[in-house]
């Protein structure tokens, strides 16, 4: 299992640069990157959907009411970076967007779900998680190569270790992508009714 001191190293033994001891010794590169380490991680996190970041949860109607277009709102869970699924929807590209219904079964505004869909609402969530312990090993080379990227210009000043270490991190998220997807059955999407017509 990896830790933060781990993943720091790894990503600053990418760009050539030297290691360190502490994510907060003063050191130039120690403190470029604890800079920047908790943006790029959430953005990595929200970026996919891995699996070691899904979570479930149940959430119970909040007393206030949207102003207008819904009848329901549920606060978002403090650890939320993204909505896979609400209910019975997944969350994305739908067939619903072509068939131009009025309004869509639910929003997320103000970190709120809007919604007529009745308490509780069973959701699934990409969770933000900052346990390096429990990344998978994939990730942590990905995000380790993210994170190269990031600094590499800053800590290098080279155009050119940073173009080679944007191409290791897209090698590195093609094959963590590959592997957590692997490990999950395919999922069936439910019917819209606008395919079921065209049967």
């Amino acid at each position: 299992m990896a830790s933060k001191i781990d993943i720091v190293n790894r990503a600053l033994t990418k760009i050539g640069d030297d290691r360190i001891m502490d994510i907060l010794d003063d050191q130039e590169n120690a403190k470029t990157i604890n800079s920047m380490y908790d943006t790029v991680l959430a953005a990595e996190l929200r970026a996919r959907v891995w699996n070691f970041t899904v979570k479930r949860a149940s959430l119970p109607a909040l007393a206030s009411v949207p102003p207008f277009g819904y009848l329901l709102e549920y606060q978002l869970p403090v650890d939320h970076l993204r909505l896979i699924q609400v209910g019975e929807t997944y969350v994305g590209l739908s067939l619903s967007d072509y068939v131009g219904t009025s309004e869509a079964e639910f929003q997320v505004e103000e970190r709120k779900i809007r919604t007529d869909l009745a308490a509780p609402l069973k959701i699934r969530y990409v969770s933000l998680v900052t346990d390096p312990g429990l990344y998978d090993a994939l990730f942590v080379e990905a995000f380790a190569s993210r994170l190269a990227v990031e600094c590499c210009e800053r800590l290098t000043q080279s155009n050119t270790k940073r173009q080679l270490a944007a191409e290791e991190y897209t090698l590195a998220i093609r094959t963590a992508l590959r592997a957590d997807a692997i490990e999950n059955p395919p999922q069936t999407m439910p019917d819209e009714s606008w395919i079921m017509s065209r049967l």
